[in-house]
Formats: structure tokens, sequence, C-alpha cells
């Protein structure tokens, strides 16, 4: 797929679980993903994989120690698959740079960075296949507004020191936390 350097690319969570295996399906409902604290310093110095879903596993993360104070009950654990509230269909949403840990349905915890960041992206990555991938090229005045429960989006491609994306966004928070596949039966 080729597309302009800062173009914004969406895959659609809905369809990154559709695809799945049957056992994958079953792995995805069951499974809740633990995020870092302080997520976005915590990964600030490893490398985005070439696709843009996830990162590296190089051991750049900054330590507990390097981090601001650490509230552990601030730290999330949110299910692999939300429901949408709307259609009741599953979405695999899952941050893959933010990712920590692994909580598996029968108590265990997966919490090699690198195994974790491996199976995430084993997950995720049929769903951006370029036909299932929407790019959007910003021109200026451009407004794009999508369903932040339902997509995972990332930025195609890396600037020069010397370049810069400008790129303004405005997040309504959600009052409530994402809802999982609790409600919905195994044939989902």
């Amino acid at each position: 797929m080729t597309v302009p350097l800062g173009t914004t690319a969406f895959a659609n969570g809905e369809t990154m679980y559709d695809i799945l295996s049957d056992e994958d399906k079953e792995f995805a409902r069951t499974t809740k993903v633990e995020y870092a604290a302080h997520p976005y310093i915590w990964m600030s110095p490893a490398k985005s994989r070439s696709t843009g879903l996830g990162l590296v596993s190089q051991g750049k993360e900054l330590s507990e120690s390097d981090l601001p104070p650490i509230n552990s009950e601030a730290i999330q654990v949110l299910p692999m698959c939300w429901r949408n509230p709307v259609t009741g269909k599953l979405h695999l949403q899952i941050h893959p740079s933010a990712v920590r840990r692994l909580h598996l349905a029968d108590g265990t915890v997966i919490d090699d960075l690198a195994k974790v960041r491996e199976t995430v992206y084993r997950l995720q990555r049929p769903g951006i296949a370029p036909q299932r991938i929407y790019a959007h090229d910003w021109k200026e005045g451009d407004l794009v507004i999508f369903h932040n429960r339902g997509l995972i989006h990332s930025v195609v491609g890396a600037f020069a020191e010397d370049e810069v994306r400008l790129f303004r966004q405005c997040n309504i928070a959600g009052s409530q936390l994402p809802v999982g596949p609790e409600m919905v039966g195994a044939a989902a």
C-alpha cells in the first residue's frame, strides 16, 4: 500500500475480530490486557514496527524507577474485545504500543513483553492488510471523526528531524470504561 508520509491509517476492530480463527476468537474474548503505567512516557524511547502496529521489543522502555510516581489503582486492565453498545458486535481493541501484560482466563499472567507484543501482533496483523485499511491523506481544513472504541489508528511513516507534522485533535472522554464480551455468547 503506497500512501503519503504523515497519513493516518485506520483499521476496523470489528473486522480484526471477525477474521480471527475460532480459537483466537475464544482467546481474545477471554483475555484481558494490562497497559503500562504512564504508557506514553514508558514507551517514548522505543521504536515502532515498520507496519505502525505496535513496538519493536528491544528493551528500550523506561523502567518503573524512571517514570513519574505510579498509582497501581490507575493501571488499566481492559478486555481485548470491546462490545459496541449499539450493534452488540465485538471489536478487537488493543493499543499495541501501550500493552504490558496479558491476563488469561485461567489466571495466568504473561509478563514477557516480547511474547505479549508478538501475541498481540499476531492477532491484529491480518486486520491491517491493505484492502482493510482506510488511509487519510490530510489536507488543510480536514476533519476526521471516528469511533475510537471501534477503530485503531496510526501515523504512516516517520519524518526527518527538520520536518513537521501538524496534527490537532480533540478527544471527548468517555464517562465509562469499554464493555467487554461478557454479555455476548460464545458464538459471537
